[in-house]
């Protein structure tokens, strides 16, 4: 009677599984034809480069400063930021649900041994014994193919949050970087404000002493105290921003702010621009964008899941099952020769639910329109970041000439200002102005080569990393990878 039962059981689930093949519904294929129409104006040798978890190309990424020290500091902050082991967390969990989700693919074996005794109250003599051993095993087959796409949703959850996750990364090794430099720049702009105050300083000193011969009015040595003074607070407040972006740094590092980092590095110059390709204005490795793609494949698996409900869910069941009981012994407790196996199909429709079923699906159409423009809008926000960043990036390179003659000449006209000056042949107040001017074409010079290489972070971010390094777009084929390049 057994093997009856198996054979009526291959033949069925053979059925089932055809029925269930139908019942799956390409969940990618409209949300890759609903993307490439966002795509529109968009140059065609758009990639993306693999999320392959790997720090190191991360950290090679700011090889190109040649700084050790800015390199050790991205490292610790690939290690230690605590945003980015929350972002870490978040795949982890997306992986479990992948994980229990797939777990509907597989049958399910439960199993358990029981034993008890029952007494009347009057007597307590616990005279029977009743003992239970029951092994069940059953599969669900996924005929109308809800579960197939739950599997896609989950799938491209989880992928996005490595991409999500990749971005993060990407976003505090250019934090790093910046903040890095930001520190260098303010000691640069304090080492400005020493010279500054040690220049104000020996002019003072002249001035107090032709002051004390008499060949000077009162009015010079009072303009001379007021510029000294103002030097010595110019230094006290660049102080302060030194310490104020070395907070920022450490924290951006994983470490609580205490100001007790030795920055030894100096302003390099700038990288060339990263290599783009034809044509010019190439997005190329942007996570955002893999997140947004990803994201509306699991909306529209989602939405999937949600058409399917108003129509007749139809089930299919194989168990296969065995339960054993005996009376005051366990022998034949464990014989299999009552298993038996068990073949149903059910057929259910909702006759009236209030509307709950059409409500859930309109709200999963408008979610999935949702994804769709916020799919969009990334695309543009990501071609316009990168236009951007690119003409400021030449616009800084650009203007990093000229601020660099203007600091020339106005420091030439310094030195000759000071030498007629210290001869009597120049006003305090003409020496005031010519400083001035030197001191402000220097601190520009300085802030632009900063924002320069400030500038390159952003371009390069922009570009999504090394956009010599990339693949092709995710396509219908390779959506299915279940997300298994995990990241490190």
């Amino acid at each position: 009677m057994i093997k009856k039962n198996i054979a009526r059981g291959v033949s069925v689930g053979a059925l089932a599984a055809l029925l269930s093949a139908c019942g799956h519904l390409p969940a990618a294929g409209p949300a890759f034809d609903a993307m490439s129409e966002k795509r529109a104006g968009v140059p065609t040798d758009w990639t993306v480069a693999p999320m392959t978890g790997d720090t190191a190309a991360i950290i090679s990424d700011y090889s190109v400063f040649n700084d050790a020290q800015l390199i050790a500091f991205v490292q610790e902050a690939l290690e230690n930021n605590r945003n980015l082991r929350a972002a870490i967390e978040n795949v982890y969990r997306s992986q479990a649900l992948l994980k229990q989700t797939r777990s509907g693919l597989w049958p399910s074996l439960r199993t358990s041994v029981s034993g008890s005794s029952t007494s009347l109250v009057e007597d307590l003599e616990f005279e029977n014994e009743n003992y239970g051993f029951n092994v069940t095993g059953a599969y669900n087959i996924d005929i109308m193919g809800d579960l197939n796409s739950s599997i896609q949703a989950s799938s491209a959850g989880l992928r996005s949050t490595q991409a999500t996750y990749e971005q993060t990364r990407r976003q505090i090794a250019a934090t790093v970087a910046r903040s890095y430099f930001a520190v260098i720049e303010q000691q640069l702009q304090l080492d400005l404000d020493r010279r500054s105050l040690e220049r104000q300083r020996d002019t003072f000193r002249i001035t107090q002493t032709r002051y004390d011969a008499g060949s000077v009015a009162r009015d010079e040595l009072v303009i001379g105290q007021s510029r000294l003074a103002t030097a010595e607070d110019s230094i006290l407040a660049s102080q302060a921003s030194v310490r104020s972006a070395v907070r920022a740094l450490e924290t951006a590092l994983g470490r609580f702010p205490q100001n007790k980092l030795a920055i030894s590095g100096a302003l390099p110059q700038p990288p060339a621009t990263p290599p783009l390709g034809l044509p010019e204005l190439t997005i190329r490795s942007r996570p955002d964008v893999v997140a947004a793609e990803l994201n509306m494949i699991q909306v529209f698996a989602n939405n999937q899941v949600a058409r399917l409900r108003p129509w007749p869910q139809l089930n299919g069941d194989l168990t296969l099952g065995l339960q054993n009981t005996t009376i005051n012994t366990t022998d034949d407790l464990f014989d299999f020769d009552g298993l038996a196996l068990t073949i149903g199909l059910s057929l259910a429709q909702t006759i009236f639910d209030g509307g709950a079923i059409s409500g859930a699906i309109e709200a999963s159409d408008a979610g999935k329109r949702q994804a769709l423009e916020q799919y969009g809008q990334t695309i543009i926000d990501a071609y316009g970041q990168i236009v951007n960043a690119i003409d400021q990036f030449n616009t800084l390179q650009s203007r990093n000439t000229a601020l660099q003659t203007a600091s020339d000449a106005a420091n030439e006209s310094l030195r000759l200002g000071e030498l007629r000056y210290n001869e009597g042949s120049q006003s305090l107040l003409d020496l005031f102005q010519v400083r001035d001017s030197a001191e402000v074409a220097e601190a520009n010079l300085i802030a632009n080569n900063r924002a320069r290489i400030d500038q390159w972070i952003t371009l390069h971010t922009a570009l999504g990393g090394n956009p010599t390094k990339a693949q092709p777009l995710a396509s219908k084929t390779t959506v299915a990878d279940d997300g298994k390049h995990e990241p490190k």
